[in-house]
């Protein structure tokens, strides 16, 4: 069985209020029913104002105040238990170099660890009830309390009156005239009150081209690509966009324009194994998504999380709804086609937004956040920003990276808001907040990589957001950048000494909607579908957020976890990874504006991105992996679970996992090993089921290592990783049925020089008795060996993939070197009638040979075909630990053409080119695995674009099997083929392991 889902402003009160603040006895004011002892005890009591009044659109226009019946869903945020600790973890877990660098907390740690005190829950809770409020749980966050409340019950228990407002598009809404108060001794416990007022709505920050949209009758017809290959548009919109006089780079980008613009073409597994989340506060068009994929040839997995029981439903596109999260979208597939996007929706009012944030991170499903709407910060309530600081720090702390629009109103983002003022300075929230990457807007025009000149969007009334927090400051030995404008602008926050106020943006990128992002929005009445040009800053937070997630899948960042919070890494890349934009500035008011300047700047941030340069450089500040050279060991047996070896005499059960010790046992050393290369056999089968190797103390991979079937004895070469205990965890994925597990060592990979490298050779055949090649034309006898002459000279050991075939009853093969006492072990099992193939890499002999040995009583065929050399050879390849990532996965279209199995003779060529290391590896470790066979068949795989070899690596005897053997393959030019020979057809899947290259 194959594991199917794949390895501040505070405004004046109101007169007349105070009279009626004296006399409340509500206990979130007088004490939650506690005795007042003494004048001391009552003025510590006294009420406490927590944030301030929301600022209501300036559009609105003001109605009757809400029945005192309307039910209120609202959050009470707390404080931290240790806020100085938080600060340091989060600051820890970001910055490279730091002992604690990339050690997130998992799902569900933040609130067991800086969750709020228990004794501040259950005082609030009391308080809450006391006050004729309905608290619920504390939420998985350890800071939230959700509580149920009328209007009526709200005006009482936090001293406030509301007023009802009916928006521009003739929504009713309604919010509180106040800050909510609460008992003094508890204001300073309590971060903010959420879901007063539903007027708070926010922004997407997006920009329709002033161009009519244009429609055409069909999404145009899919497209299949070659693995690796940038998504292309479709000839059908190709051809309606020009028959409209648009061109690409002139009046749109296309998806392969953009990306060669951004120099992220061509990778390879497309963000392959990351999950991006997006936030959308809007219904959008599915079937317009869908077409999008098609036209373009990208199978992106796209799922809808409801927030608040938002329920996505045909948009009214009229209205502008739709657009952003389809712009989102459409931007993600096509830059990071191997991603997966999950789109969580909740209602566009202060709770459901604020709940939308914390769902995105508590599920902590997604590395990458992508948001594109925001609001001016001098309108947002302090209350709701602190509270939402607090979800944005949980997201650093699990290393989640947060990327939002910097907004489209220049240096003044408050212009149309109900502040009344649209020439202030200001910046635009979430941008703003000091644990989001904020993302600024540039101009430029053309085809090719870096089109050039870059300069600050400006132009038709729309210019990339940036400026200083007037809420927010920061150290400045955390925020480098942060000290090159602090003497050059005001102190608009409030900043101590040595801090100063954050800056916006961090980065940018296009957001021009002149020359934006071509996208397919909605289908009419008429189902005519139809494609618009989006600008906007929201535009390049999408183009951000794929950026980081394809970092986060390369080879040289998967090894050590997502890049998590950027600003911090940010600060330490070498500008020459950007674009320095130094052409215009961001001023639509005439009212103060931000220049581009060399280096960092308050209209572009420190640029836009090189994007293979970028990624590169944010995976390089990981901790560095050393590179391993071999040491064959003499094969000796470190599992059996049948008789106790290593383990108690037990089969391991369904679901269950054994952590085996390996280091310091088999000749494999007790310390500095990278990796070590283990024969796997699982017998006693009762089920089907999967098998899963991987470093013990890491979370298992979403990967399998072999397969079987109910009565089969399967074996499989495996790499991999050591944890820090000396240990490897094995883990049997069948949901039935115990297993016998068999482990056999054939050497370690570790730093020592005095280890052996490879040679890529082949694939070519030393070995068939059937032919007589390399041997005499006779089968192997049963109890028989074989002992067969490696080339060359100075080998240490060989690669090779063996088969059996011809088999009349069941067996084993043991491979070892010549000259040796023959090993308890096994490489290979088969019972009558199988064809069964199987990695071997084995120490050869003094006399430069390997041992062959058939268990079986009776005579087969055996293969071998070599697929490289080990030797002292020091320009070698050493090996590098990668993944499991999973490259191709026709069931699902992942890395391939098409969600279609492979059939005879089809040739796949699969680029390995991911934006990292792997670009210069000469050899990769591969496990394949082929299932949903039609007929009996074989696989071949070979370095990409040569003559397809006359070996095979994978070989099935009938419909219906899933097997799995790894392969350690040459490369050529970044590139592997595979194929298939078989009258039926089969599902292929490749997970990457590891890789040789010369440094």
């Amino acid at each position: 069985m194959l594991d199917p889902s794949g390895p501040t402003r505070t405004r004046m009160r109101a007169a007349g209020r105070a009279t009626t603040l004296a006399v409340t006895t509500a206990a979130l004011v007088t004490g939650a029913g506690l005795p007042v002892l003494a004048t001391a005890q009552a003025e510590s009591i006294a009420p406490k104002r927590i944030g301030s009044a929301p600022v209501a659109p300036k559009d609105a226009v003001k109605t009757a105040a809400p029945a005192d019946s309307t039910e209120l869903d609202l959050s009470i945020t707390l404080q931290p238990k240790d806020q100085v600790a938080l600060t340091a973890f989060v600051s820890a877990v970001s910055t490279p170099g730091s002992p604690l660098y990339k050690h997130y907390l998992g799902t569900g740690e933040f609130g067991k660890r800086f969750g709020a005190d228990p004794a501040t829950v259950a005082s609030v809770r009391a308080a809450l009830t006391a006050a004729g409020l309905h608290p619920g749980e504390l939420g998985a966050n350890g800071l939230t309390i959700p509580v149920k409340a009328t209007v009526a019950e709200a005006k009482k228990a936090f001293d406030t009156d509301f007023a009802g407002y009916k928006l521009a598009d003739g929504t009713a809404t309604y919010a509180n005239t106040q800050a909510p108060s609460v008992r003094g001794d508890l204001a300073g416990r309590i971060a903010g009150v959420v879901g007063l007022d539903t007027t708070s709505t926010y922004k997407p920050r997006s920009v329709v081209k002033s161009k009519a949209a244009i429609k055409g009758s069909a999404a145009g017809s899919e497209q299949a690509r070659n693995i690796g290959a940038s998504p292309q548009l479709c000839a059908d919109w190709k051809n309606i966009l020009s028959s409209n006089n648009m061109v690409d780079g002139r009046d749109y980008y296309s998806s392969g324009a953009l990306a060669q613009a951004y120099n992220l073409n061509g990778i390879a597994d497309g963000a392959s194994g990351s999950t991006i989340a997006i936030l959308s506060l809007e219904n959008y068009d599915t079937r317009a998504a869908a077409a999008w994929q098609a036209c373009n040839g990208t199978k992106t997995s796209v799922s809808n999380v409801s927030v608040d029981g938002f329920v996505n439903q045909a948009p009214d596109y009229q209205n502008g709804e739709g657009g952003e999260t389809a712009l989102d979208v459409d931007t993600i597939a096509s830059l990071a086609p191997g991603a997966s996007i999950l789109v969580y929706q909740g209602p566009n009012t202060a709770q459901g937004v604020y709940d939308t944030y914390q769902k995105i991170v508590n599920d902590n499903r997604a590395q990458v956040v992508s948001i594109s709407w925001g609001r001016c910060e001098a309108e947002r309530d302090s209350g709701r920003e602190n509270a939402l600081n607090l979800v944005l720090q949980q997201a650093a702390a699990q290393g989640q990276s947060v990327v939002a629009a910097a907004g489209d109103a220049g240096s003044t983002d408050c212009r149309g808001s109900g502040l009344g003022n649209d020439n202030v300075l200001s910046t635009d929230s979430p941008a703003s907040q000091p644990y989001v990457t904020g993302i600024g807007g540039t101009s430029h025009t053309g085809l090719g990589t870096y089109p050039g000149p870059i300069s600050v969007w400006n132009r038709n009334g729309g210019s990339g957001g940036g400026g200083l927090s007037t809420r927010w400051a920061l150290s400045d030995t955390d925020f480098a950048w942060n000290a090159q404008h602090a003497a050059e602008y005001a102190n608009v926050c409030g900043a101590a000494a040595g801090q100063s106020c954050r800056q916006v943006p961090d980065v940018s990128a296009l957001a021009d909607p002149a020359t934006g992002y071509l996208i397919f929005t909605n289908y009419d009445a008429n189902n005519s579908l139809w494609a618009n040009v989006y600008g906007g800053t929201s535009a390049a937070a999408p183009l951000w957020a794929a950026l980081v997630a394809l970092a986060n899948s390369s080879t040289d960042c998967a090894a050590n976890g997502p890049v998590g919070y950027l600003n911090p890494i940010l600060r330490k890349l070498d500008s020459s990874v950007f674009n320095d934009v130094t052409l215009g500035n961001n001023d639509v008011s005439a009212s103060g504006k931000y220049s581009a300047l060399a280096g960092y700047d308050l209209a572009t941030g420190l640029g836009s991105p090189k994007g293979k340069a970028v990624m590169a450089a944010l995976c390089q500040q990981l901790p560095s992996q050393p590179a391993g050279t071999y040491n064959p060991v003499s094969p000796d047996r470190l599992l059996d679970t049948r008789f106790g070896t290593g383990a108690p005499t037990a089969k391991v059960p369904a679901r269950g996992t054994l952590n085996l010790q390996v280091a310091g046992r088999g000749g494999v050393p007790a310390s500095g090993v990278n990796a070590v290369v283990l024969n796997v056999t699982v017998a006693g089968t009762t089920a089907a089921g999967y098998l899963t190797a991987w470093p013990s103390g890491k979370a298992r991979p979403d990967s399998s290592n072999l397969n079987w079937s109910a009565g089969r004895d399967v074996p499989n070469l495996v790499t991999v990783p050591v944890g820090a205990d000396g240990k490897v965890s094995l883990f049997n994925g069948g949901w039935s049925g115990s297993v016998d597990l068999v482990a056999d060592v054939f050497g370690y990979y570790s730093a020592d020089a005095n280890g052996s490298t490879l040679t890529p050779a082949g694939p070519s055949r030393l070995l068939d008795t059937r032919y007589g090649t390399g041997a005499p034309q006779a089968k192997l006898g049963g109890k028989q060996t074989l002992d067969l002459q490696i080339p060359g000279s100075g080998v240490t050991a060989v690669v090779l993939n063996t088969t059996v075939t011809g088999t009349d009853n069941g067996g084993y093969l043991t491979v070892w070197p010549a000259g040796e006492t023959r090993p308890s072990s096994s490489n290979l099992n088969w019972v009558k009638g199988q064809t069964v193939p199987n990695l071997v890499v084995v120490p050869v002999g003094a006399d430069g040979k390997v041992s062959i040995y058939n268990g079986a009583s009776a005579s087969i065929d055996v293969l071998a075909d070599v697929f490289g050399y080990f030797t002292k050879d020091a320009s070698g390849g050493k090996f590098h630990n990668a993944g499991p990532k999973r490259l191709m996965d026709t069931r699902s279209g992942k890395g391939a053409p098409a969600p279609a199995a492979l059939t005879n003779g089809k040739v796949v060529h699969l680029s390995l080119n991911d934006g990292g290391a792997l670009a210069s590896a000469t050899s990769v470790v591969l496990n394949v695995t082929v299932t949903d066979t039609t007929s009996s068949g074989y696989l071949n795989a070979w370095p990409g674009n040569t003559t397809r070899p006359g070996s095979s690596n994978l070989n099935w005897d009938t419909k219906g099997q899933t097997i799995a053997n790894l392969v350690t393959v040459p490369v050529n030019n970044g590139v592997v083929d595979l194929a298939l020979t078989s009258p039926g057809s089969a599902n292929v899947i490749v997970d990457l392991f590891g890789y040789y290259s010369a440094n």
